[in-house]
């Protein structure tokens, strides 16, 4: 058989395919490259640009931020609002950074295609956009057209704004918008600024004096102004300067002797603070900044200019802050210093009800730099404050505790040699408010322990703090033992929604930015989070108030405002104390009203335990007076508020409800003082004091002021004229009316008082005049005319400062008439009762029915007995068994101290006063009857006979004793002062045969 015909197969050599694969992928770049180009190109030309904004930054633009209320609060602008033009740029400053940001800066291409595929080589491999690979017009694109996000879209519109940069400019106006523009740190924009901060140079009216040293510094600090920063990283500076030497001697600007040379030198820094919003509001610029720069808005971009941002800020708060913070107003809230080292702290300030940030305050005064260390956002260990929301609210929220919960308080291991202490003295076990209110340690790790680690720290984290993974592995975070902590700006955020019913608004600061074309360029958006129920946070709220009334932050208070919050002590670790075991690391105040919340933190921050606050006096005093004195200047003027949901918590309503300082004002007559009294109720929650005043509205007509009749008066107590004197009987009054006071005194104790106009008709002087300050919720006014009407105000006043709190309550009281004086006389005496005054003695210590005691056991009708006008000593009963009715005006008008001739032989009955009731009833029998008793007119040893009071028979008148013919005895009414009346008779007649006809006299 023939063979088949076999055909040879010619294999190609792999390196023919390798090189018309080659050839293939070289021209599809090829293609692709030009293709690009033509997109790119049509790209440029199609893409809008708007010269004009470029050409606008040349002048000053200040960004203005707004308030809460919409109205200005902050300029921002450049120092004197310059512009540096480029002819006073130091060339060799342009050198250093051409060398270092874009070395081929001044050859014709606006795009450095090495950088550039060299930053997306690098990007493509981390999957992240971290490089640069920006020319310096790519740079200015950014500044003034482009935020700062990190996206592929914004790259490729940067390197497109570049180009057209790039061709309406020249290199020149491009760099120096570039070097006027350009953040370097220390929240300078632009080399003027910088040169100014680092060195003290004013290149506007010196450029010649920036050194080679200080050009490459500035150089050196576009890439990483905060990492560079010569202030706080001195040695980062340092190594990046000599780099830029190093390129400026590379790319020929300098020679390698001189970059060698320079070298050697120090980084030659003179920090100078500059103008502007540093100077206006240092504390609030600083955070608005670093608040900017954590919420991706790029502080250059507010610092560069031309910009609206909208805050929260309250001014009021903004500026309360300040005084404590910055003006030094309230030293004594803040410890002495420490090896010359203030301590540092924080405070921030929030609105709860919509979470708007209303005020903050990264450090002291003594501890400030600009665009230094800003303590709202520092973390530390809580301490006890997160008591509340870490072991407590979720303890509530659970519903297997109440306040009344017994916790377990006595210390011991919980595991793993973790043996947490009490302070000395405290009880082994507590009730769950009792161990927050007093913040008992044991009790707080226990009480984690029942709900679980997991259980409390998911529902802290709801409120917005964080916890690492070794937080979660031990029980002391249960008083603050956390590995990393937390900052102010979180705790004010937590607490916020205890204040607003278990409901967490998210905290912020800016509002919306609008750029100079009228854009928004940001706009806030949150959304609210209910973290707890209304329930746990009422009574979280209850508990928090007590620990501010009664607890660890009494000194938080703030008269008439319902005040809730935690204190924290962070206490050094034993193994560093040593023999210190007083030494404190940091403190928290972490509290609220129903509208202002706050948290303030008060440390060193040095770690270093010689530096450290003392135990003694309480640490947490300090931070709870700061809360306490900014809060205090907020909430100045205002109405308090109490919180709604408390009793929307327990269905009694809802809504925000006012809580008037003074409420429920009354006045009464009360005839045993002879006076007003004033009550009234206060919803204060901390001391405070009221402020009583008095307008006179009308006076009886009477034409004389009462008891200004004639008689014989001694000089001790005089008439006309008002005066000082002492109020018998502990009297709240102010004195007498009409007469002069005399200098007596009582028994029941004495009050200055001074006496008062005659009540004449028709003239008197109706302006508010203070007549008393107390603490109670009650007044007495005894320095009242009969028949008067006044208006009574009590205002609320803070003890400590003197301001009022809240409004006034008024009340309207006329005061009642005074009966006509009995004329009935008896028949005995040879000089009995006489006086203006009659009968007072020596400490007449007389009430209203002088004569009778507080609690006199009195009949309804005093001196009748069964048989009122028989025997040789009617009357047996013994007199009243209570003390001596007290004075209500011993002087004056009123019975005195008269020098009333006594009678020839003072009566001598066995017993005054007769009947089987005691002395001193309902009505205390007086005017007619002559006075006597035991101790007549309530003085400790009436003036006069033997045994004033009486007489040989007294009480023996055809009528019972108080009728209209009393006593006839053979002396009746003998003693010097017997019986005192609250208006006594006017006499026409200093000697007469009527013995002690005034209203009320002593009694039998």
């Amino acid at each position: 058989m023939p063979k088949p015909n076999k055909t040879k197969v010619r294999r190609r050599s792999r390196g023919q395919v390798f090189v018309k694969t080659l050839l293939i992928l070289l021209a599809t770049f090829v293609m692709a490259v030009a293709a690009f180009v033509v997109l790119f190109t049509a790209v440029i030309e199609l893409t809008p640009f708007d010269a004009a904004k470029l050409e606008q930054i040349t002048n000053a633009r200040p960004t203005v931020v707004y308030a809460r209320d919409g109205s200005p609060f902050l300029t921002i602008t450049g120092p004197n609002g310059t512009y540096l033009p480029y002819e006073k740029i130091p060339k060799v400053l342009q050198d250093a950074i051409v060398a270092t940001e874009d070395h081929n800066f001044w050859d014709s291409s606006s795009i450095d295609l090495r950088g550039l595929f060299r930053a997306a080589f690098v990007d493509l491999w981390t999957g992240r956009l971290a490089q640069g690979g920006s020319t310096i017009q790519e740079q200015l694109a950014k500044i003034v057209y482009l935020n700062d996000q990190k996206t592929f879209s914004r790259k490729l519109k940067q390197i497109i704004l570049g180009v057209q940069i790039n061709r309406y400019f020249t290199k020149q106006e491009i760099l120096a918008m570039y070097l006027n523009h350009v953040f370097l740190g220390e929240n300078c924009i632009g080399v003027e600024q910088a040169a100014m901060r680092y060195f003290g140079i004013d290149l506007a009216k010196n450029p010649n004096a920036l050194t080679l040293t200080q050009a490459a510094l500035l150089a050196g600090l576009p890439q990483a102004p905060s990492a560079y920063d010569p202030i706080l990283h001195p040695a980062a500076a340092l190594k990046r300067r000599n780099e830029v030497l190093e390129n400026m001697a590379k790319y020929g600007y300098i020679t390698e002797a001189q970059a060698k040379a320079a070298e050697k030198q120090g980084l030659g820094l003179s920090p100078h603070v500059l103008a502007n919003a540093w100077d206006q509001q240092p504390l609030f610029t600083q955070f608005l900044l670093d608040y900017a720069e954590r919420n991706g808005i790029s502080s250059e971009s507010i610092l560069q200019g031309g910009l609206k941002v909208y805050t929260t800020v309250d001014p009021a708060v903004q500026n309360a802050i300040n005084r404590v913070f910055w003006d030094d107003a309230y030293p004594n809230d803040f410890p002495p210093p420490i090896h010359g080292h203030q301590v540092q702290g924080a405070a921030v300030f929030i609105d709860p009800k919509t979470g708007g940030i209303l005020g903050a305050a990264g450090s002291t005064r003594d501890g400030w730099t600009p665009g230094g260390y800003d303590r709202v956002y520092a973390y530390s260990s809580p301490g006890s404050s997160i008591k509340p929301i870490l072991e407590y609210a979720p303890a509530i929220e659970s519903g297997k505790f109440t306040p009344n919960s017994i916790l377990n308080n006595k210390s011991h291991d919980f595991g793993g040699g973790y043996i947490p202490r009490n302070e000395p003295g405290e009880p082994p076990t507590a009730t769950l408010h009792d161990a927050l209110v007093h913040s008992y340690n044991v009790a707080s790790v226990w009480l984690l322990q029942q709900i679980g680690i997991q259980t409390g720290v998911d529902f802290a984290e709801r409120m917005g703090l964080q916890f690492t993974a070794g937080d979660r592995q031990h029980l002391g975070i249960a008083i603050g033992g956390m590995e990393k902590g937390v900052y102010p700006l979180q705790m004010a955020q937590a607490y916020s929604a205890f204040a607003n019913g278990g409901v967490m608004e998210p905290a912020h600061l800016i509002t919306k930015i609008v750029n100079d074309q009228g854009q928004v360029i940001y706009q806030f958006q949150g959304t609210p989070k209910r973290v707890m129920s209304v329930h746990t946070a009422a009574v979280m709220t209850s508990i928090m108030e007590d620990v501010v009334r009664e607890g660890t932050g009494v000194m938080a208070q703030i008269p008439g405002w319902p005040v809730a919050g935690k204190t924290g002590t962070v206490q050094f670790d034993s193994a560093l104390t040593g023999p210190h075991p007083d030494w404190v690391r940091n403190v928290w105040f972490d509290g609220y009203t129903p509208n202002l919340v706050g948290s303030v933190y008060l440390g060193y921050d040095q770690r270093d335990d010689a530096y450290h606050l003392n135990w003694y006096p309480y640490p947490g005093n300090y931070v709870a007076s700061i809360w306490r004195d900014i809060a205090r200047q907020v909430l100045a003027g205002q109405t308090p508020q109490q919180y709604s949901f408390m009793s929307a918590a327990t269905g009694s309503g809802s809504g925000s409800v006012s809580r008037a300082p003074v409420a429920n004002l009354a006045a009464k007559w009360d005839a045993n003082i002879g006076g007003v009294d004033l009550t009234w109720r206060s919803p204060m929650n901390g001391q405070v004091n009221f402020q009583v005043s008095r307008a006179t509205i009308a006076l009886p007509n009477t034409g004389t002021a009462p008891g200004a009749a004639p008689g014989d008066t001694s000089a001790a107590s005089g008439l006309g004229t008002s005066g000082e004197g002492t109020v018998a009987g502990g009297g709240m009054g102010l004195g007498d009316l009409g007469a002069s006071a005399g200098n007596t005194s009582s028994a029941g104790g004495t009050g200055t008082g001074s006496g008062g106009p005659a009540a004449t008709s028709g003239a008197f002087d109706a302006t508010p005049q203070i007549i008393g300050v107390t603490s109670q919720e009650m007044y007495q006014d005894v320095d009242v005319l009969p028949g008067a009407t006044y208006l009574y105000s009590v205002q609320a006043i803070d003890p400590s400062t003197g301001d009022t709190v809240g409004d006034p309550a008024t009340i309207q009281f006329q005061v009642p008439g005074m009966p006509a004086p009995s004329t009935s006389a008896g028949t005995g005496g040879t000089n009995p009762n006489a006086g203006t005054a009659p009968g007072a003695g020596t400490n007449p210590n007389a009430g209203t029915a002088p004569g009778a005691g507080m609690n006199s056991n009195a009949g309804t009708t005093p001196g009748a007995g069964t048989n009122p006008n028989a025997g040789a000593s009617p009357g047996t009963a013994t007199p009243g068994m209570g003390p001596a009715g007290t004075g209500t005006s011993p002087s004056g008008a009123f019975p005195g101290t008269t020098a009333a001739p006594s009678g020839t032989g003072p009566g001598t009955g066995t017993q005054p006063g007769s009947g089987a009731q005691p002395v001193g009833g309902t009505q205390p029998v007086g005017g007619t009857q002559p006075g006597s008793g035991a101790q007549p007119g309530g003085g400790t040893q009436p003036v006069g006979g033997t045994q004033p009071g009486g007489g040989t028979q007294p009480g023996t008148g055809t009528q019972p004793v108080g009728g209209a013919q009393p006593g006839g005895g053979a002396q009746p009414g003998g003693g010097t002062q017997p019986g005192t009346g609250t208006a006594p008779s006017a006499s026409a007649s200093s000697n007469g045969t009527s013995p002690g006809s005034g209203w009320g006299g002593s009694a039998p």
